[in-house]
Formats: structure tokens, C-alpha cells, sequence
């Protein structure tokens, strides 16, 4: 059993990274895909089965490690970085070669994609549409733009409705057997999203409240949640709570969720310990912070003059 003062000093390391952790919302990184490629191939609907002049669309194909094989003995992590959101949103009209690139570094959505089963052994391949990474990219701006309004009291301009119900017709979801009981629908994220988008492409539930839903639809898609995780190894080893799983999806939806609601993060109070969201930016790694109740009580100026006091006494008795 560890002595006292060690025992003690251990907790004040604990705390003090626990206040670094939260200082800033934290998410976890997640793998890059081994490869991906440009397909193209031709649409097949009734309208245009056979005909030569059918319209190309291209698709994404990721080859990815097995996750259930554990992470590979080399691995090459995407690390969470906020202009990852900013980049995102561009693409909302970009050319298939930049959404390749940006695949290519960050990963795949895993949404509304097909799995090819046993294509290559021992690993995952999965295919996604550009035009619904366009989608995405540009219902997530049009969800921004829709939250600057709600916050002014405006009326959301009716193109950022619209861009949202004009979904594409790779949009297809996949079949779920198994409801989540606690879900904000009652249907699986993806056949969720697509009923919101009908409606909304119809004109109605244009509000707030069809706004919030599909902002949950989408953390549902990215699987937004606490993670406790365990990173590290050997006495640098600790548990950690992160907010996001480990795809490009989770950390997407959180930083539009975080920026549509005017949170930037979530911090702990350096005095109560309580978690709350700043009114403001989320404060800097290391720096102390106070929730809006310690703030009124005028807990910061008493701690400022505390230390200040610490700070004299031990410059008097230097000096002597």
C-alpha cells in the first residue's frame, strides 16, 4: 500500500488530468483505411436500365482492418483536429477526386453503405456514394446555417430546408433488425433520417423540433456517446472519458452538435468539480475555470487573492 503523501500526491495528478481531459470536449481518434479507391459505375433504375446514356455516379471503396481483429501491430491513427469539421463541409459541392483525398486521410462515414462480403479476406470492405458524402456535408451546413437562424430569432431560409429533403438516391438504408427502445424514433438511424427528409421535403415540421431530431439522428448514426476507454501503458496508464466512438461520422456530428448549440466543449469547474458548458470558448488545457455559480459567489477573485498572498509569503521568506 502506497504511503500517504504518495497516496495523496497520486490524487492531485488524477485530478489534474481529469481537468485537462475535460478542459476540452474530448473524442477519440480512430484508424485510417488501408486503401481507397474511385469507382464508377452506371445508374441501374428502371427509368434508365439499358440505356447508354445513363449518368455515371462514382463511389468510394474502403478497405479497412477487420475490427474484430484488434488493432494491427502498425497502426497509422487519425487524431481529432477541429479544421477536420471545417474541411468536411467543403464538400458539400466538391469533385470526387477531393472527396477521395479527404477519405483517403480521414475514413469512411459508415453510413448508408453496402459491406462486400468476403471480397478480401480477413478484411472489411465497404462502399459509400460520393453524392451522399456531398449530402451529408451539405445537410450539416445547411443545420448550421438553420441554429445561426434559430439563435437570432429568424426564420431559416427555406434553400437550407430544402438542401436537407433533396436527398440522393444512394440513400438507402440498411435493414435493422433491432430497435433501440431509448432512441428518439422509432425507426433505426438511417431509416429515421430518411423519413425526417421526406417530411422536410414536403414542407412540413420545418422547426425547432424537427431541427433537434435530426441533429440526435445523426449522433445516433455516429454513435455519440461516453466511451470510457484505457490509454497508455504501464504506469502512464489511465482511464479516460471521451464523447465520440472511433470513426470520422462520431466526431463529425459532435462538432456540428457542440458548434449548432453554441457549446464549444464541456469543462469542469476548477473549485466544485461540477461539469458545465462555457458560455463562451471552451478554456485552454491546464488553465483554471469557473462555472457561472462559483463566478457569482466570487470564487475566482478570492482563489486570485489566496494565491497572491501564497505567492508574497513565499518571496518574504526567500528574502530573509
Amino acid at each position: 500500500m502506497p504511503k500517504l503523501k504518495n497516496r495523496s500526491r497520486l490524487d492531485e495528478v488524477l485530478r489534474d488530468e481529469a481537468k485537462a481531459m475535460l478542459g476540452r470536449t474530448p473524442a477519440q481518434g480512430w484508424l485510417r483505411p488501408e486503401r481507397v479507391e474511385l469507382l464508377a459505375r452506371r445508374r441501374t433504375t428502371a427509368s434508365d436500365y439499358r440505356n447508354p446514356y445513363a449518368v455515371e455516379i462514382t463511389d468510394l471503396e474502403f478497405v479497412l482492418h477487420s475490427p474484430w481483429a484488434g488493432f494491427p501491430p502498425r497502426v497509422n491513427p487519425v487524431r481529432p483536429s477541429p479544421n477536420i469539421f471545417e474541411r468536411f463541409l467543403q464538400l458539400a459541392d466538391a469533385p470526387a477526386q477531393q472527396i477521395l483525398r479527404f477519405a483517403q486521410r480521414f475514413g469512411a462515414l459508415l453510413i448508408f453503405c453496402r459491406i462486400e462480403e468476403g471480397k478480401i479476406p480477413n478484411k472489411l470492405v465497404i462502399v459509400e456514394s460520393c453524392e451522399m458524402w456531398r449530402y451529408i456535408a451539405a445537410s450539416m451546413r445547411s443545420l448550421l446555417r438553420i441554429a445561426s437562424r434559430f439563435h437570432t430569432n429568424s426564420r431559416p431560409d427555406r434553400a437550407d430546408w430544402d438542401q436537407i429533403g433533396t436527398r440522393p438516391a444512394s440513400l438507402v438504408a440498411a435493414k435493422n433488425k433491432h430497435r433501440d427502445l431509448l432512441s428518439p424514433t422509432s425507426f433505426g438511424g438511417e431509416e429515421a433520417w430518411i423519413a425526417m427528409a421526406h417530411f422536410v421535403q414536403k414542407g412540413s415540421d420545418r422547426d425547432r423540433t424537427m431541427w433537434a431530431r435530426l441533429l440526435n439522428v445523426l449522433l445516433e448514426l455516429g454513435r455519440v456517446r461516453p466511451w470510457l476507454v484505457w490509454e497508455g501503458t504501464g504506469g502512464l496508464a489511465r482511464p479516460k472519458l471521451m464523447f465520440s466512438s472511433r470513426n470520422l461520422l462520431s466526431y463529425l456530428a459532435l462538432q456540428l452538435c457542440l458548434r449548432a448549440s453554441k457549446h464549444d466543449a464541456f469543462a469542469i469547474c476548477s473549485y466544485c468539480e461540477r461539469e458545465y458548458a462555457p458560455p463562451g470558448r471552451a478554456p485552454k488545457t491546464g488553465q483554471r475555470n469557473f462555472c457561472t455559480d462559483c463566478r457569482t459567489s466570487g470564487v475566482p477573485v478570492r482563489l486570485a487573492q489566496r494565491s497572491r498572498r501564497e505567492r508574497l509569503r513565499k518571496e518574504t521568506v526567500a528574502g530573509t
